[in-house]
C-alpha cells in the first residue's frame, strides 16, 4: 500500500537540457522503471526502491523578452 505522502521533484534531461517535474510516491514493496525524455530519447531518470515517480510533465517556461530590460525605469 502506497503511502499518503507525495513530493514533486524536478529533472533536467542531460542529452538536451529539457527540464521535467515528475511526483515520486513511497511504497512498501520495491519499484524499479525509468522515463525517457519526449525530445531526445535519453534516459532523464531511473530508479529502484520502495518509491515510484509518475506524472511526468515538461516544465513550461516562458521565453526570455528581449529588449525590455529597463522597460518602466525612468531616469
Amino acid at each position: 500500500m502506497a503511502n499518503s505522502i507525495w513530493t514533486i521533484e524536478e529533472f533536467t534531461c542531460t542529452g538536451c537540457s529539457m527540464n521535467y517535474t515528475a511526483t515520486r510516491e513511497e511504497h512498501a514493496e520495491a519499484h524499479v522503471g525509468h522515463f525517457r525524455c519526449s525530445i531526445c530519447s535519453s534516459v532523464v531518470h531511473s530508479w529502484s526502491g520502495k518509491h515510484h515517480f509518475f506524472g511526468w510533465q515538461a516544465v513550461k517556461t516562458k521565453p526570455p523578452v528581449f529588449g525590455r530590460r529597463w522597460a518602466g525605469v525612468e531616469w
